[in-house]
């Protein structure tokens, strides 16, 4: 019986202990950053070239699957806190209110004056719009297409919330083709889905590169690993600049933070991608610790790498409604 009761304190007390040092840990993590995401807007020189145009519908169509896409894939990172903006607002207060009516359980109703705000801010504006669609026919085996070419171009400002200061602004295009049989039920608006997919993942990756710098994960001899993977614009080949992070700078007028003092130790040429991580060999290393800094070089100053020659039939480009979107239709 003591024996027993021996062993039953003792699986007791680990219990408690594995469960203190649970809790201990999960208060220890870092919380994610609240983000906010502004609707998706067109400038209004856009939605007069479109409406001129008579695609109204299809730009405002672009502007909804932005929106949308933007929010889930800033979800689906587990990065951010995504918190309700001014359009999904009320009916957050109206389902708080509805809790507060005496309907509801009090144990599960939304609590009145308890949402979060937000740290970061996010707006995108559409600045510029162009689509073209043409029907194709091939003669010769009796068979007839739908050509189908779109360009987007946006900017994006990310705010500071707590003091108000803009502190990051960027630019991207997105712009590709489609080739669909006649009458193909996936034809229309294939072309459109895979460029606002595509600017979507390329304004998370920014988000996320000015909010949640990437950095060095592991260290094992030569070899570096850093916190970044697939889809976010890493890439077989690449060189990244390890930096270690020094002292705040203020600025002696205004008090201002400017952010802090930056010296390079290191380069890093990528070798492998995988979902979550990147790993890379050190090409420089003056003191590479996990916790760096890291940024990939600039397109311009990045290896050249040679282009695999091309034959008569692949080096001549038709002249298709690809090229058109690429002027100005």
């Amino acid at each position: 019986m003591t024996l027993l009761y021996s062993r039953t304190l003792s699986c007791i007390l680990l219990v408690g202990f594995l469960a203190l040092n649970a809790t201990a840990q999960t208060s220890a993590a870092p919380e994610k950053k609240r983000l906010c995401i502004g609707p998706i807007v067109a400038i209004k020189a856009a939605t007069q070239k479109a409406s001129k145009a008579g695609q109204g519908d299809t730009l405002e169509q672009a502007l909804e699957t932005l929106d949308t896409t933007l929010i889930d894939q800033v979800n689906e990172s587990r990065k951010f806190e995504v918190v309700a903006r001014k359009d999904s607002l009320k009916s957050i207060l109206n389902e708080q209110d509805f809790g507060a009516s005496g309907n509801v359980d009090p144990a599960t109703a939304a609590q009145a004056f308890k949402l979060a705000g937000a740290q970061y801010l996010v707006l995108t504006t559409v600045t510029d719009f162009v689509m073209g669609n043409e029907a194709v026919k091939f003669e010769g085996i009796g068979a007839a297409a739908n050509r189908e070419a779109v360009r987007i171009s946006c900017s994006i400002q990310i705010y500071d919330t707590t003091t108000g200061k803009l502190i990051e602004s960027a630019r991207f295009r997105g712009q590709d083709a489609n080739v669909s049989r006649e009458g193909s039920a996936t034809a229309d608006g294939a072309t459109l889905t895979k460029i606002t997919d595509r600017l979507a993942a390329e304004i998370l990756n920014r988000i996320v590169d000015v909010i949640y710098p990437a950095k060095v994960a592991a260290k094992l001899g030569t070899q570096i690993t850093i916190n970044r993977g697939e889809g976010a614009g890493v890439a077989v080949g690449q060189t990244w600049t390890v930096f270690a992070l020094g002292e705040e700078i203020t600025d002696p007028d205004t008090g201002e933070k400017l952010g802090r003092n930056e010296a390079e130790i290191g380069k890093i040429i990528i070798t492998r991608v995988t979902s979550k991580l990147s790993y890379g060999e050190a090409s420089e290393d003056t003191g590479i610790a996990v916790g760096n800094i890291v940024r990939p070089q600039q397109a311009s100053e990045q290896p050249e790498t040679p282009s695999p020659t091309n034959s008569p039939a692949t080096e001549q480009k038709p002249k298709d409604i690809t090229d058109k979107v690429k002027g100005d239709l």
